[in-house]
């Protein structure tokens, strides 16, 4: 039944919607209300910047488990995938003493992106010691994913009851290599049969990981990841179903697998809307079957360049993990872009999560999201475009006819670039790296590792020819500017622009600002003075900073004078409106504003730091 909301304030009228409106147009002075003040996502939806409680009503039927522990709300789980399996071991042993509750193997007999595991006894040595009734095991092991599960089922076969998580997923493997050694089909039903033999043996294990994170790590939307992990649910499910499972069986076994990253109130309902996704689709299909997340902390977000901030983002995805009601969380280490983590980055890692549910007490409400109009909304929106997209890839023909034509990749690929181009425009600012970056950034340890002495080789190939797809090819959105911090980095001397200030303090501050700091992101320090004292040999590069007023006055004056004090470029800070044609015919080279292509801008410029270190 449901209660009319009491007011805050009750001595005080409640105002209403329209004087709110009334307010905000004199505020607007004729600009436009969408403009201004509606945001909209990738997926086109638009975000208000006023939410009642007519906009949204609760309909969530899926919310997380009430009756879970208040200070274990969630498995905490840590992903082990150094090389060594006996190093694995230790690191195993490690988490699971020191907080975490389960253990997400990655697998990979190279030994390069995981544990050298090529058969049952190096897994056995990885697990040595493990108790796999008490600590549930994850599987990632890409298309060794059926060997794997054979030796994870005979190493537990004194352990019915572990909680045991397959994660078969052939089809993430299609989505991000773009190929499969051998038909991909072949692979699905070969995980099918896997699932089917070893799940009478293991009631309490999930056996596949439908998962839409290829689709986030592209640079996808998060309609995108949910319509994907939705089409991979349906698609393992019906494998499953082929195989001998009950469809209620099939369903109840398998795990949604996405990505939370720093945007945590998007984060909190895309989890949510995957329930409701999930509470459609199963009852499309006609069954009813809990469901279960894992959320895996977004490598996409991530930064080689001052990483000390990926422990901000690592945070907010945990915390957005949470409170979306997650039923495992996998937080990365900071320091995972640049290399195998050490003990201290695990650590962090680990008790990041520690801190959120036993300091923060995220898990003393069951839904915390619940009620708040914005979230709810967004909630429901999220899950119609997930719904529809989901549908789209249905319509192609299923999931891998869809990721075989290339409709997934294209439809990801329009929002990657889109995404890009507002990293590179700096409308989505990367603290560090885009904003604010640190050009005396510390060194940050990882684990330097060499994979070699510990690979091994196994044939996972199946009769047939490979299946082939455009390929979901994970990216970071730092790596624009990562990349001219490299270039800059290269540099001897390293590259220094002179800034040159036309008036007071007052005038040119807020432009001198702006300047060092984009100029920073692109890693060129940079020396404020007069453009009289301007020396092009330390600074081959100037930019002039002031008030429009000043500009109208000395910028063409202050432009002539160091070109003939040999600047290979000068450039202003600000657009130039009517006075574009004067300054550059006095010789301004480019202008620097908010909303430019800012890498452009900043490798132009270390163009001219190049000619002039030769």
């Amino acid at each position: 039944m449901n209660q009319p909301l009491a007011p805050l304030v009750p001595e005080f009228p409640e105002p209403s919607r329209e004087q709110w409106l009334a307010l905000v147009e004199k505020t607007l002075k004729g600009a436009d209300f969408d403009q201004r003040l509606v945001r909209r996502t990738y997926d086109g939806l638009k975000l208000q910047p006023l939410y009642g409680a007519d906009d949204a009503s609760p309909t969530l039927t899926l919310r997380p488990n009430p009756g879970a522990d208040p200070t274990r709300p969630w498995d905490l789980r840590a992903t082990i995938d150094h090389p060594d399996p006996a190093q694995a071991n230790a690191q195993a042993m490690e988490e699971l003493q020191n907080g975490a509750a389960s253990l997400l193997l990655r697998l990979d007999p190279t030994g390069r992106d995981g544990i050298a595991v090529a058969d049952q006894d190096d897994l056995a040595r990885v697990l040595n010691s493990v108790l796999l009734d008490l600590a549930p095991i994850a599987l990632d092991a890409g298309l060794m994913g059926s060997e794997a599960a054979n030796w994870l089922s005979a190493l537990a076969k004194g352990a019915p009851a572990a909680p045991l998580a397959f994660h078969l997923d052939p089809l993430s493997v299609l989505a991000q290599a773009g190929r499969t050694s051998g038909p991909v089909e072949s692979h699905l039903i070969s995980a099918a049969q896997t699932a089917a033999r070893h799940a009478p043996a293991y009631p309490k294990a999930g056996l596949f990981l439908a998962s839409g994170r290829t689709a986030h790590e592209a640079g996808g939307s998060d309609a995108q990841e949910l319509g994907l992990m939705a089409a991979s649910a349906l698609a393992y499910a019906k494998a499953m179903t082929r195989a001998g499972l009950s469809a209620e069986d099939a369903f109840a076994r398998l795990t949604l697998g996405l990505c939370v990253d720093g945007e945590y109130f998007t984060g909190v309902a895309k989890l949510r809307a995957a329930r409701a996704i999930w509470a459609r689709l199963t009852a499309a299909c006609e069954v009813s079957a809990p469901v279960r997340i894992e959320a895996r902390s977004s490598r996409r977000m991530l930064s080689r360049r001052d990483p000390w901030v990926n422990l901000l983002r690592l945070t907010a995805s945990g915390f957005a993990a949470g409170v979306g009601g997650a039923d495992a969380v996998i937080l990365e280490p900071f320091t995972r872009p640049l290399g195998r983590p050490t003990a201290f980055a695990r650590r962090q890692a680990r008790n990041t999560q520690l801190v959120l549910m036993e300091e923060a007490g995220l898990g003393r409400v069951a839904d915390p999201a619940g009620g708040a109009w914005f979230l709810e909304q967004l909630t429901d929106d999220l899950a119609r475009a997930g719904w529809a997209i989901f549908q789209a890839i249905e319509r192609q023909g299923g999931v891998i006819a869809a990721l075989e034509s290339g409709f997934v990749a294209q439809e990801v690929v329009a929002v990657r670039d889109q995404r890009l181009a507002d990293v590179r425009r700096r409308k989505t600012g990367l603290v560090g790296v885009s904003e604010f970056a640190n050009l005396d950034e510390a060194a940050v340890s990882v684990d330097p590792v060499d994979p070699a002495p510990f690979a091994k080789t196994l044939d996972i190939r199946l009769p047939g020819p490979d299946s082939r797809a455009a390929r979901l090819a994970p990216m970071r959105l730092a790596e624009p500017f990562e990349a001219l911090r490299d270039r800059a980095q290269a540099l001897d001397p390293a590259p220094r622009a002179f800034l040159a200030s036309l008036g007071s303090v007052s005038e040119d501050a807020a432009r001198l600002g702006f300047s060092r700091n984009l100029l920073a992101s692109g890693g060129i320090a940079s020396t404020t003075a007069a453009p009289d004292t301007f020396a092009a040999e330390p600074s081959p590069v100037a930019v002039i900073c002031s008030s429009d007023e000043r500009y109208a006055e000395a910028a063409a004056d202050a432009a002539r004078a160091l070109k003939a004090a040999g600047a290979r470029q000068v450039w202003l800070a600000g657009k130039p409106g009517e006075l574009q044609a004067e300054l550059e015919a006095a010789g301004v080279d480019a202008f620097l504003f908010a909303g430019m292509d800012a890498v452009e801008a900043l490798d132009r410029m270390l163009d001219a730091f190049q000619e002039a270190a030769r």
